[in-house]
């Protein structure tokens, strides 16, 4: 365009003044308002780049350190539904206990009932002629004798009758229907309470994960969004100064067609370099790469929140540690827990087991047993206990088999239902082996005898109440002039478990006295731990107990499958036996936690001289 002005300077033909004036003033015109729109369009970059940076802001507005994110109608107190949820499992725990009474009363009755029935049945009106034998040889005296025991035997055969009456009329009249309804009624209210409570944590959490990934999202995407607007001004900041220097080289040429020495002017604009400086945006000049604003965090995202979550083994271990009633399984709407549990048995291995069907994998037979349910699977039988391979697969134990000590190292993987999650599902495990001292006295003899009686029940009980010569002290007895023998000590079964003295109507013997020693390898001796309790996940679920005895027969029974007990509060009530899976006296001391509510652990002692085995319930 210069040097096409200076051809048409030098050819005055050419030249057309009033048009070259006229297409000079257009020019002007047009340029400057091609100025002003590139001068508006850098400015509106640079605004909206500046809105992008103050947006980062608006993420934290209402928000502080302080910020809950509570579901509506929520206000962040916990402990209300907490509260309603213990103390439901209180009165459960009491309904529980009335209806446990009244079955273990009604049971004692039975127990009385067959006791007596059985006595009634022995008693006969016509006794053998040795029993009626008299070194009598008058015939009246001999007849009075006759008389003497028949009214005798008829007035024990009625006194037989009317006890065995009474029992049976007290069995008739004890309904524990009432009581067991109740603690139907009342577990289900509890268990109402519990889902109510977990069914809100579950809500809390999901608000509050949410709104924390949102706020956090929030101030990501809105600084991405300002490094994105800051290029893109950038961009068109770059390319507003290449549009102003042409600008302003147009503008610098349209006034050099005015000049008296053109040519000189033209060339001065071709020569003339133009700063940009003008077109410029401070948003882009005033970027940092690392100076991301740091927003105000609330507290909760960062620390969490008070309670654990439902799903955790660490919500049952906080929010029901000493519960007087076990709650249920999680049936909130964030809880995943499966239906059943594994709990591996080393050193056990199953009588006999299905071996038709095998299982590579320990998760495929763990499936299959689900699938079977416990009513049809009592758990996976491992035999090396290093999980199962092609070679040496996993069978399935059908319920009720007998599990036997393995010296191959054998392992059974007992499935529960997670309901009763830490609770032992027991198959036909080694009878209870329990061991009694006994003291009992003789009415002709000061002083009392002991006898240790083995291979006895955990509820076991013993008295006098016959003779024999079937023993070798009744045989003894009986060639001194007894005739019946010895005195014989029986346990609640009949069994007959130890002898006393000659069979005499002055001489007798009479139990005054039994304590339980121990049962499968354990004594009947406790260490006690004050300021001690174990999480809820150590706890045998679903087994209190009211008193310290009650407790402590039912953990010898189960021999190792019970560690010991724990009495919550350490008030001499609601103790609850403490799973002897979980732990065990090589790890006990570090699953023990310490107790702000004074709650005491007992340690059940194992017996040096016998080997431990598990029990029973």
């Amino acid at each position: 365009m210069a040097q096409a002005s200076k051809a048409d300077r030098a050819d005055p033909v050419a030249t057309d003044s009033a048009n070259l004036t006229d297409f000079v003033v257009q020019m002007k015109g047009i340029l400057d308002e091609m100025m002003n729109d590139l001068m508006n369009s850098t400015n509106l970059a640079n605004r909206a780049c500046q809105a992008a940076y103050d947006n980062i802001s608006a993420c934290g507005v209402g928000v502080n350190s302080s910020t809950v994110f509570y579901p509506p109608g929520f206000n962040g107190d916990f402990n209300s539904y907490k509260t309603n949820h213990s103390s439901c499992r209180s009165e459960q725990s009491q309904v529980q206990l009335r209806a446990s009474r009244c079955e273990a009363t009604r049971d004692a009755y039975i127990t009385l009932e067959n006791e007596y029935l059985a006595a009634f049945r022995a008693l006969n009106e016509y006794n053998s002629p040795q029993e009626c034998a008299s070194a009598e040889t008058d015939v009246q005296t001999y007849l009075q004798s006759m008389v003497t025991h028949f009214q005798n035997t008829r007035i024990a055969w009625w006194e037989a009758y009317h006890r065995l009456q009474n029992v049976t009329t007290n069995i008739s009249n004890m309904d524990c229907t009432v009581d067991t309804l109740a603690q139907v009624s009342k577990k289900s209210q509890c268990d109402q309470h519990q889902l109510t409570y977990e069914n809100l944590v579950c809500s809390v959490y999901q608000t509050t994960n949410e709104s924390c990934q949102t706020y956090v999202n929030c101030n990501d995407n809105a600084w991405n969004h300002y490094v994105a607007m800051v290029i893109n001004t950038n961009n068109s900041v770059v390319d507003n100064q290449w549009e102003y220097r042409a600008i302003k080289r147009l503008q610098c040429l349209l006034d050099a067609f005015a000049a008296t020495d053109m040519d000189a002017a033209i060339d001065a604009c071709i020569q003339a370099r133009y700063d940009p400086s003008s077109v410029s945006s401070a948003c882009v000049s005033s970027y940092n790469p690392n100076g991301k604003p740091v927003p105000t965090q609330p507290a909760v995202c960062q620390a969490g929140l008070p309670v654990s979550h439902p799903n955790t083994d660490q919500f049952a271990a906080t929010e029901y540690a000493g519960l007087a009633a076990s709650p249920s399984l999680c049936y909130a709407t964030c809880c995943t827990q499966s239906m059943y549990t594994f709990t591996t048995h080393s050193g056990w291995a199953p009588a006999s087991y299905d071996s038709s069907t095998s299982y590579s994998s320990i998760s495929d037979a763990r499936s299959a047993c689900e699938s079977l349910t416990p009513s049809a699977c009592y758990g996976v039988f491992d035999i090396s206990c290093d999980g199962a391979t092609a070679a040496q697969p996993a069978y399935l134990i059908t319920p009720g088999t007998v599990l036997q000590a393995s010296s191959s190292g054998s392992c059974v993987l007992v499935m529960r239902l997670a309901t009763e999650r830490n609770t032992t599902v027991t198959t036909t495990l080694p009878a209870v082996n329990c061991t009694w001292d006994v003291t009992f006295n003789r009415t002709d003899v000061t002083g009392v005898g002991t006898a240790r009686i083995t291979q006895s029940t955990v509820d076991e009980a013993f008295r006098f109440t016959t003779c024999s010569n079937e023993t070798a002290e009744g045989q003894s007895c009986a060639s001194q002039g007894y005739a019946n023998g010895a005195w014989v000590m029986s346990n609640r079964a009949g069994r007959i478990v130890a002898d006393g003295s000659c069979c005499s109507s002055t001489k007798f013997n009479r139990v005054v006295g039994q304590t339980l020693h121990g049962c499968n390898g354990y004594l009947n001796t406790w260490n006690q731990s004050q300021n001690r309790y174990f999480s809820v996940a150590k706890i045998i679920r679903g087994l209190r107990y009211s008193t310290v005895v009650e407790a402590k027969r039912h953990c010898l029974s189960l021999g190792s499958l019970c560690w010991g007990l724990m009495d919550d509060g350490c008030d001499g009530s609601g103790f609850a036996l403490v799973d002897g899976i979980g732990v065990t006296t090589a790890n006990w001391d570090s699953e023990v936690l310490v107790s702000s509510q004074g709650t005491c652990i007992y340690e059940k002692k194992p017996d040096a001289t016998a080997v431990q085995t598990t029990g029973s319930n």
